[in-house]
C-alpha cells in the first residue's frame, strides 16, 4: 500500500464504521421502541377484550341460573314422560314455549331425562348443530350442575359454534332433573370483542386448550388467512415476535379462566410489516443518505488526500534520481507555505549540504593522499635511525661498552615500537614494556637519579588500549619534574587500576609541580606542562576525546606540599572499538 491509501482507507474507515454503527444502533433502538409499545397495545386490547368475555361469561351464567330458577320448566321436567305421541307434542309446544321464553340473546335447547322417550321432540333439534346422546347428558349430571362447552370444529380447527352444556336440577331436593344447551355463534362473540380499526390486519382471536379458534375478527371469513392452530401457542403472558404463514407478527397471548380454571386462550396478532413500514421507509432513506453521504466524503477525502500525497510521491521519484548519483534541485512545491513546501525547501537545502560535502571531502581526500605521500617520505629517517643505532651498538659491544650498546638496543625497541607499521593499538603489557624502555634510557642518562615504581592491576595487562598513552606522561614527569630537581631523591610511581568501567592511569612525581598560571583544567591539557612538545599531554588528551569523547581524556594537578599528578581516564568496555 502506498501513501494514498495508507491515509485513505483509514480516514474512510474512521467514517465509515462510526456511522454504520450509529445507523444500525438508532434503527434497533427505534425497532425496541415499536415493539415495547406494540406490546403495551396488545396487551391492552387485551385486558379490554378479557374483561368483555368475562361480562359474556357473567352474563351467561345468569341466563343459565334464570333457566334453571324458571318454575315452569322445573315442572315440566318433574313431570312423567309422554306415553303416546300426542302428549309428546303437547310437551313439544309447552317446551318450546318456555324456551322462547328463557333463551335471551342465544338458542336454548333443554333436554329432558329419559331421551329416547322423547323422539319426535329430539328430532326437532335436528338443525341445532350437535349430537345430542346420552354422552353428553350423563357428562352434565357427573358435574354436579356445573356448566361445560363443546366447540363444534371444521377441519381447520375453524369453530362454526360454540355450547354452553349444564344440568338443572330440581330445587326442592337437586335431583338431575335435564340439561340446558346454549347455543353460541362465534360470529356473535367476535362482535363483542374490540379491535382497532386504523391496523386493518390485526387479529383477535378466542381459542380453546386444543387450539380450535372460537371466534375471529367479523371481517374475516373461515379459512381466509388465519393463522394455523400450531402457530398459537397457548398460555403466553409476555410479548413475542412469532412467524405465521412465511411472516413475522408480533403475537400476544391471555388465557382467560372460568371457575379458577384456563378456560380459552385470547390471541391478539399483527403483522410487523404493519407497524415497521414507516419504519422501513426511513431506515431505506436513511441507508441512500448514508450512501451519497459516503460517496462524497470519499471524493472530498480523494481530493484531499491526493492533494498531500501527489506531491510527496513525486518527491519520492525525484529522491530515486538521487539515490543514482543525480544530485538534482526539486523545483516544483517551493513557493507552498505548509509542509510540503518545508520539506521541498529541506530537500532542496540537502542537495546542496551534499554538494558542500562531496567538494569538502574532495578536498579532504586530497590533502589525506599528501600526507601519506609525506608520511611515506618521513618514514625513511625513522629506519634509517633505527639502521644506524644497530650499527651503533654493534661497535659498542665489540669495544667492550655495555652501557652504550644497553642504550643504543633499549633506543632500537623503542623506535621499533613507534613504528610498528603503522598500528595505532596495542596491548597494556606493550605499552609498559615501551615506558620501562623510555625510563631505563632515561636512567642510564642521568646515572640513576631517581627512582620509578610500578602499581599495575594485572588484569588489565591485556587490555587493548590505544598506543604511546603513558610514554608522553612519563616523559612530562621526567623532563618537567625529575631533571629540575636539585634538593631531593626524586621519584616518580605509576599506577594503573580499574574504576568501574573505567581505567585510570596515574603518574606522580616529587617534583617542584607546575606554576599556577600554566595549571589549567583537563580540558585545556595544551598549556599544562610538555605541551610545547610534539607529543605532549595535549596530544595524549585530544586523541582520547576525539575517540570516545569529553568525557576522557588526561587531568592535571599540582600535590601539596610539592609533586606534580597527571591522571588518564580511558574506558574499558569501549577499549577495542576502534580497532
Amino acid at each position: 500500500m502506498n501513501l494514498f491509501q495508507k491515509l485513505l482507507l483509514p480516514l474512510m474507515a474512521a467514517i465509515l464504521i462510526p456511522v454504520a454503527l450509529l445507523g444500525y444502533l438508532s434503527y434497533e433502538r427505534s425497532k425496541m421502541q415499536i415493539e415495547d409499545v406494540t406490546s403495551a397495545f396488545l396487551q391492552d386490547n387485551l385486558q379490554h377484550n378479557t374483561a368483555k368475555i368475562n361480562e359474556f361469561l357473567a352474563e351467561l351464567d345468569t341466563d343459565a341460573f334464570r333457566v334453571i330458577a324458571s318454575s315452569k320448566l322445573q315442572t315440566m321436567l318433574q313431570g312423567p314422560p309422554p306415553q303416546d305421541f300426542f302428549q309428546e307434542t303437547e310437551f313439544i309446544n309447552v317446551m318450546k314455549g318456555i324456551t322462547e321464553e328463557l333463551k335471551g340473546p342465544f338458542e336454548l335447547m333443554i333436554l329432558p331425562n329419559h331421551e329416547e322417550k322423547y323422539p319426535n321432540y329430539m328430532n326437532s333439534f335436528a338443525a341445532f348443530g350437535l349430537d345430542l346422546n346420552a354422552e353428553l347428558i350423563s357428562k352434565a349430571y357427573e358435574l354436579g350442575g356445573k356448566p361445560y362447552w363443546l366447540v363444534k370444529a371444521e377441519n381447520n380447527h375453524i369453530a362454526t359454534n360454540v355450547y354452553y352444556v349444564r344440568g338443572i336440577r330440581t330445587l326442592t331436593d337437586f335431583q338431575n332433573a335435564g340439561v340446558m344447551v346454549f347455543k353460541i355463534s362465534n360470529a356473535w362473540i367476535g362482535k363483542q370483542l374490540i379491535t382497532p380499526s386504523q391496523y386493518p390486519r390485526f387479529r383477535l382471536l378466542l381459542t380453546d386448550r386444543n387450539a380450535n379458534i372460537l371466534t375471529y375478527n367479523p371481517a374475516e371469513k373461515p379459512g381466509n388467512n388465519l393463522p394455523a392452530p400450531a402457530s398459537l401457542g397457548q398460555g403466553k403472558r409476555n410479548f413475542e415476535t412469532e412467524t405465521i404463514q412465511g411472516k413475522p407478527y408480533y403475537v400476544a397471548s391471555q388465557a382467560i379462566a372460568d371457575s379458577g380454571k384456563e378456560l380459552w386462550n385470547l390471541v391478539a396478532t399483527i403483522p410487523v410489516s404493519d407497524l415497521t413500514d414507516r419504519l422501513n421507509a426511513i431506515k431505506a432513506f436513511t441507508f441512500w443518505l448514508f450512501v451519497i453521504s459516503l460517496l462524497v466524503m470519499f471524493i472530498l477525502l480523494f481530493v484531499i488526500v491526493r492533494q498531500f500525497t501527489s506531491p510527496i510521491q513525486q518527491v519520492v521519484r525525484h529522491m530515486r534520481q538521487v539515490q543514482l548519483g543525480r544530485l538534482v534541485y526539486f523545483m516544483k512545491f517551493g513557493t507552498r507555505k505548509d509542509e510540503i513546501g518545508q520539506m521541498v525547501r529541506g530537500f532542496n537545502a540537502m542537495i546542496h549540504g551534499m554538494e558542500t560535502l562531496l567538494d569538502t571531502t574532495r578536498a579532504s581526500e586530497t590533502e589525506k593522499q599528501q600526507l601519506q605521500q609525506r608520511m611515506l617520505i618521513n618514514q625513511i629517517n625513522p629506519h634509517f635511525l633505527y639502521n644506524t643505532l644497530d650499527a651503533i651498538k654493534w661497535k659498542a659491544e665489540f669495544a667492550q661498552e655495555a652501557s652504550i650498546a644497553e642504550m643504543v638496543t633499549t633506543l632500537a625497541d623503542m623506535l621499533r615500537f613507534s613504528i610498528n607499521d603503522g598500528e595505532e593499538w596495542t596491548t597494556m603489557e606493550r605499552e609498559l614494556e615501551h615506558v620501562r624502555n623510555y625510563v631505563t634510557i632515561e636512567l642510564l642518562r642521568n646515572n640513576h637519579a631517581f627512582q620509578v615504581l610500578f602499581h599495575v592491576q594485572p588484569s588489565l595487562l591485556q587490555m587493548k588500549i590505544l598506543k604511546l598513552l603513558i610514554q608522553p606522561l612519563m616523559e612530562n614527569a621526567v623532563r618537567h619534574g625529575m631533571n629540575k630537581l636539585t634538593e631531593r631523591k626524586g621519584k616518580i610511581i605509576l599506577t594503573i587500576y580499574q574504576e568501574d568501567q573505567d581505567m585510570i592511569i596515574l603518574v606522580e612525581d616529587n617534583g617542584n609541580g607546575c606554576e599556577p598560571e600554566r595549571l589549567m583544567p583537563y580540558k585545556s591539557v595544551s598549556s599544562a606542562p610538555g605541551a610545547e612538545g610534539g607529543i605532549g599531554l595535549y596530544n595524549v588528551h585530544r586523541r582520547l576525546q576525539l575517540h570516545y569523547g569529553h568525557a576522557y581524556g588526561v587531568e592535571v594537578e599540582n600535590v601539596a606540599p610539592y609533586g606534580f599528578k597527571a591522571s588518564l581516564r580511558y574506558p574499558i568496555q569501549t577499549a577495542g572499538e576502534g580497532q
